[in-house]
């Protein structure tokens, strides 16, 4: 039995980890919980039976009876929960981004020499997804020339999806004095990640892409690397829109649609891999609906005939299966493929994107 401090219980944890976390009561024990709202700590702990309860996450990190740390706070925070718990002796999941600036990772990184039988997880859940999976098998046990690669996350946000299905609790009781503690060490940390004189936009972009885009890039690097040269980055509505075209090793041209700011009940968020005569299909639904039916595509096309293959449905939860491999990763210290070093490229990548915009608006 794995006992787990859970560190930050907003949407996301009450939506997805706090609920699979009782599912897998044979392999996790919740021992410990913490956020900066009182209200809100009161409320998940009677709701999951949980006796300790800390308003600061450090108290938490050095007082509790844990083995592992959940870290689902705020990014600006992740780094410095992380450290601390490599030096209380816990193996860590923490949520992406690791961080905001890759300064900060590469410290991080440093840091966890120091501790090799320890687990570090990055929580890419999108790469631990069945149909993922499957693509991924697909394209290697027979690999075909890409001539093209699209992904895109044009999506609705979570409170449509949440407000019919589960009830989640919103705190009134988050100190002022936190929330503006919170606001000015995001500013420093990006000023860290892409300059003090990022524009407004640049941030909101960079925010976009660490925050969501990371999930599309951390999927499709693994199926094909990181790209080799951003062409160009195209941003609206304040940075909320963005279209990036790159090109990959193999001298290929992808493009990266992110839309994040409007309400049309959709979550078309995809992976299409065009290889001539072959088309691989990847779709993702809204993590914030559970046990949604998921599949992959694959459509083969000849001078006389074409056909789609469907593989699927896979009705596994991702977030479920990353912390089921967790728990295996503790238990037999295998690190994850989603670890501290991983999750460098996505920084790298995302300052790269940040630079080519500074040089467009040049």
């Amino acid at each position: 039995m794995i006992k787990i401090g859970v560190i930050g219980l907003g949407e996301v944890s009450q939506c997805m980890h706090l609920p699979i976390l009782q599912d897998m009561c044979e392999q996790y024990e919740v021992t410990a919980v913490s956020d900066v709202a009182p209200s809100l700590v009161n409320f998940i702990a009677k709701k999951y039976h949980i006796k300790d309860t800390y308003l600061d996450a450090i108290e938490l990190i050095e007082k509790a009876d844990i083995d592992a740390v959940l870290i689902l706070s705020p990014d600006q925070y992740h780094g410095e929960y992380a450290a601390r718990a490599l030096k209380a002796g816990k193996h860590v999941f923490v949520e992406k981004p690791v961080t905001l600036c890759l300064d900060e990772l590469n410290e991080l990184i440093e840091l966890k020499k120091q501790y090799p039988d320890q687990i570090v997880m990055v929580g890419y859940m999108r790469r631990y997804a069945g149909p993922y999976l499957k693509a991924k098998e697909i394209l290697t046990e027979k690999p075909m020339k890409t001539e093209y690669l699209r992904f895109r996350d044009i999506i609705l946000e979570a409170p449509f999806f949440i407000g019919q299905t589960r009830p989640i609790f919103y705190p009134s009781d988050v100190p002022a004095e936190v929330i503006k503690e919170g606001g000015a060490r995001r500013r420093q940390h990006l000023d860290r990640a892409i300059g003090a004189d990022a524009t407004d936009e640049m941030r909101i972009t960079y925010q976009m892409m660490t925050g969501l885009g990371c999930h599309s890039f951390a999927a499709v690097r693994e199926l094909f690397g990181v790209p080799k040269k951003i062409h160009s980055v195209t941003t609206a509505a304040n940075g909320e829109q963005v279209v990036i075209v790159m090109e990959f090793e193999d001298g290929f041209l992808g493009t990266y649609e992110l839309v994040n700011n409007q309400n049309i009940v959709q979550f078309d968020a995809a992976i299409e891999v065009f290889q001539k005569t072959r088309k691989v299909l990847v779709k993702y639904e809204t993590p914030y609906l559970r046990y949604q039916p998921a599949a992959v595509q694959v459509t083969e096309s000849n001078d006389a005939d074409t056909k789609t293959t469907t593989y699927g449905p896979d009705f596994h939860d991702a977030f479920h299966t990353e912390l089921k491999l967790l728990a295996e990763c503790i238990e037999t210290g295998k690190q994850p493929k989603t670890n501290l070093e991983d999750a460098v490229a996505d920084l790298v990548l995302f300052r790269e994107i940040i630079r080519v915009m500074k040089e467009q608006k040049g």
